[in-house]
């Protein structure tokens, strides 16, 4: 898989991989805070 999408441009590969991280990190951060609002609201009542 990784043969087919080598471009040569080793810094745009790494940008890519770092982007993609990030984003993986925010959907995971979002995630945490709504799991912690659920959670209050069933711990609250």
């Amino acid at each position: 898989m990784k043969d087919c999408c080598k471009t040569g441009n080793e810094s745009k590969q790494k940008k890519s991989n770092l982007k993609k991280w990030f984003s993986y990190g925010l959907y995971a951060f979002i995630g945490v805070i709504i799991l912690g609002v659920i959670v209050l609201q069933i711990l609250g009542k």
